[in-house]
Order: structure tokens, then sequence, then C-alpha cells
């Protein structure tokens, strides 16, 4: 069973030259691709939750059917915790000897595909005037077409008023 002096020794090396506000940049995005790349892997198949971004001081980890990855823990914590989370799906153990040997491939993968110098990148915000807008259009075009069908529709009714009033009337 891996001890602490262990897993300094093989994960934390990993980590050690990478500076910490780098650690700490985790792109919501990214933190997402890694999940499921750090699953497909380890265990071999698609990742099959639902996956969904938290905040605060929530963990990364699956509750409800709904796997929650927080981009505020940092990349060490996402990797430990992915880490944690593999071992008991695939053993059912927290702390098996396969445990040092995934966390050090999961930082391997944050570090060669995943580590970041820039912030996210922040999305524009739309021209509220202009999405009002558009959206009045798509209901004056709605509308309209529902009065087309409504006027199309009383034409049929007349005209079936007219046969039934001719063949009752007979």
């Amino acid at each position: 069973m891996p001890t602490a002096r262990d897993y300094n020794r093989v994960v934390e090396a990993i980590w050690k030259p990478v500076p910490f506000e780098q650690m700490q940049n985790v792109w919501p995005t990214h933190a997402i691709s890694f999940v499921r790349a750090m699953w497909k892997a380890e265990v071999g198949t698609k990742f099959r939750w639902k996956i969904r971004i938290g905040t605060g001081n929530r963990r990364t980890w699956l509750a409800g059917g709904v796997f929650t990855v927080n981009p505020d823990q940092g990349w060490h914590d996402i990797n430990h915790d992915m880490g944690h989370f593999i071992e008991r799906r695939k053993s059912g153990g927290a702390h098996t000897d396969q445990q040092l040997r995934m966390e050090r491939n999961g930082a391997n993968l944050i570090v060669r595909r995943f580590l970041e110098t820039d912030p996210p990148p922040k999305k524009a915000k739309p021209n509220m005037i202009e999405v009002r807008a558009a959206r009045v259009d798509a209901g004056i075009k709605r509308w309209e077409a529902k009065l087309r069908r409504a006027s199309t529709a009383l034409k049929k009714l007349k005209r079936q008023q007219r046969y039934y009033e001719k063949t009752v009337g007979s």
C-alpha cells in the first residue's frame, strides 16, 4: 500500500515545476474534458453520468446521478478526487495500490493537455435590445402563421357548414 512518502515522491514531483497560479487556473471546459479523459484512460468506457460545474465548497464527486466537478478546487484536488472516485468504482476501496498510479497518470494528463496560463475566455454579452427585437420578430412570424392556419380552418368549416345546410335543408 502506498504511503505519503510514495505519494510525494511520485505525484508531487509532477506538480513541483508547475506554478501555483497555473494550478489554480482551471477552465470549466478543461475540467469537464479532464474528467472524461481520465475516466476513459483508466476505465476504458465513456463517462456515463451528466457533468455539471460546481462552485464554492463542493468536491469533485458523484451525487444523485450527476457528477459535479469544481474548478475552484484547482487541478491538484480535482485529480485527487478523480483518483478516489475511479478507485471506488473499480474496486470498492479508497486507498489501494492502484490509487497512486491513477493520480500519477492524471497529473501527467493535466500537465500535458490541460494547463493554461491565461484566464478562461469571457463570453461576450449579447446586446439585449437586439435579442429582444429578434424575439419580437419571431413572435410576429409565429402569430402570422397561426393566423393563416386559422383562416384556412375557418374557410374549411364554412364550406362544411354550407354543405350540411344544403343536405339537411333538402
